[in-house]
């Protein structure tokens, strides 16, 4: 890790570049782009984003993502681009559907259901925000490595933190002094930045950026009871499947309040939530997420 800031304008960029799939090779497949200087196993999140901006180019553009629920059936690897093909299964006067199919090397590794919705009037009510600090009066994960040399934080997070990104991780708890109780309670609460200042995108891919956001961290919550560390050697861990439902409209380049909580964990999985909040208190998204949590022998 370095001491230099990372260029957040060009991170966030590349970011909506890597999200923005192209056309494919037929009509309804689209093909996503690899990462610059990327190895090994594909971000999950990646793949949710680039598959919902597939979807996103066949529906119209009064109609904004309000449900999407997928499964991850095999790891994705970044030596070969994949492939989405996008199936309008419904189109309806307010709703569209589209299923999508990602494939790498003629396999299915993941898939999709995305729901959109022309915007319309209702009853509204919301849960509240939690009462925490605001996100400037606390260190980011690149200064709590510096500041505490013997930080418990998990490989998982370490990678996070130091590896160029245009998210910004502040998390909120005694973390914040260093400190992380061995057994802890399966909650965890987190401001999480994409970006910084206004994003020159539209609503559809600041979306699919929260989305691809919204697989980090939350498996990691159901780890917390446990003693253990997400990443760490003595686990083997995986996204299974994940949802994400939009409340309203995501500002890139805002601080998002990440409220997490697992209710459960056995039989080799574990099941996280999660809420974005934005700093107004407004309810931007939930996500739910269930992963695989093994042991090694």
């Amino acid at each position: 890790m370095t001491d230099a800031m990372p260029d957040m304008d060009w991170l966030t960029r590349a970011l909506v570049h890597l999200l923005d799939v192209g056309p494919g090779h037929a009509e309804g497949h689209f093909v996503g782009v690899r990462k610059p200087g990327g190895a090994g196993r594909v971000f999950g999140g990646q793949v949710v984003g680039q598959a919902l901006m597939a979807a996103v180019k066949t529906v119209a553009e009064d109609r904004l993502v309000h449900s999407l629920h997928c499964y991850f059936m095999r790891p994705a690897s970044e030596d070969f681009e994949i492939d989405y093909q996008v199936d309008a299964d419904m189109e309806g006067r307010a709703f569209s559907n589209r299923r999508i199919v990602a494939r790498q090397q003629g396999k299915p590794i993941f898939n999709m259901v995305a729901s959109f919705q022309r915007a319309e009037e209702g009853p509204a009510h919301q849960f509240p925000m939690p009462e925490v600090p605001e996100p400037e009066s606390l260190l980011g994960m690149r200064d709590l490595l510096k500041t505490f040399d013997n930080l418990p934080a998990g490989p998982a997070l370490r990678r996070i933190a130091t590896q160029p990104s245009p998210l910004e991780f502040r998390p909120i708890g005694p973390i914040q002094s260093g400190l992380v109780d061995e057994l802890r309670d399966p909650y965890a609460l987190c401001w999480v930045r994409i970006g910084r200042g206004p994003i020159e995108a539209g609503q559809a891919m600041q979306r699919a950026m929260l989305a691809y956001a919204s697989d980090m961290l939350l498996l990691a919550t159901a780890y917390r009871p446990h003693g253990l560390q997400i990443g760490g050697p003595e686990v083997i861990s995986a996204s299974i499947d994940h949802s994400v439902w939009f409340h309203g409209d995501v500002e890139g380049g805002e601080w998002l309040l990440y409220a997490m909580d697992s209710p459960f964990s056995g039989l080799g999985r574990g099941f996280s939530r999660g809420h974005f909040f934005a700093q107004d208190g407004r309810l931007i998204a939930s996500v739910a997420q269930e992963g695989l949590m093994r042991l090694r022998e």
